[in-house]
């Protein structure tokens, strides 16, 4: 346990705000370092999880060692819960870090990926790898049809990635004749679509929402020009209202 301890004390020490699914992570990995023996031992000795209890211990006042690490502060922010450490006033930029590090964690970019080229296959597309660095990927989508159709798509990690991402671009697309389409996972709740819907622009980009869960793909903003890709969207007419009701209240707001 005090290996445990030291660990994610030194752990906590460096990022100051965790989210609670990146902290159960840790936990998780901790732990299954452990022997079956020393876990069954710390079961009894504590009376439960292991698992469960370091996380109470190190989330609550209820600790199981002076070497338990307190991140007893918790805070909601984007529709997920953080935590940090009660001693530190967190900046805003640490927060951040934490969200797109967690969503980094919980929608890796190859599960992303996986359910873009699915979904562009079902609709007749061929797909190439465009490179891409850091925290996105780069496919490019070409249908030989008489029309000959072609979509450049930016596969991200969170819809909190895109500001920061079209601003380094500069919106530098697309080239003539190609879409462009960015491509983010479902998050916890609205939240952080609310957040960008109010302030931010991707020009002509559309936005799609990959649910790597159930592997499909709906739309968010634009709409394509491909009815091909409309009919393979998993609830379109669903998406599209829910950004029907945001454009009301937004513009509601702003009156």
């Amino acid at each position: 346990m005090l290996k445990i301890f030291e660990y994610l004390s030194s752990y906590c020490q460096e990022h100051k705000v965790i989210s609670e699914g990146e902290l159960a992570l840790k936990i998780s990995e901790c732990v299954n370092t452990l022997s079956g023996a020393d876990r069954e031992e710390i079961a009894s000795k504590f009376g439960g999880d292991p698992e469960e209890l370091i996380f109470k211990s190190i989330t609550s006042e209820e600790k199981l060692s002076v070497f338990s690490p307190d991140m007893h502060t918790r805070i909601n922010y984007q529709g997920e819960i953080f935590y940090c450490l009660p001693t530190h006033r967190y900046l805003s930029g640490e927060l951040e870090a934490a969200f797109l590090r967690w969503a980094e964690i919980r929608s890796p970019i190859s599960a992303l990926k996986s359910v873009v080229i699915s979904f562009l296959e079902r609709c007749g597309y061929q797909i190439n790898e465009g490179g891409g660095e850091g925290e996105h990927l780069e496919l490019i989508a070409v249908k030989n049809n008489n029309e000959h159709r072609s979509i450049h798509i930016f596969v991200l990690p969170s819809i909190t990635f895109v500001p920061h991402f079209v601003d380094e671009r500069q919106l530098e697309w697309p080239e003539a004749g190609e879409e462009v389409v960015i491509v983010v996972p479902t998050e916890k709740t609205p939240a952080p679509f609310i957040s960008f819907f109010r302030g931010h622009d991707v020009s002509d980009a559309m936005i799609w929402v990959a649910d790597v869960g159930k592997s499909t793909i709906d739309p968010f903003i634009g709409i394509p020009t491909d009815e091909a890709i409309e009919d393979n969207f998993a609830n379109p007419e669903q998406a599209r209202r829910a950004v029907s009701i945001w454009m009301q209240k937004m513009h509601f707001i702003e009156l």
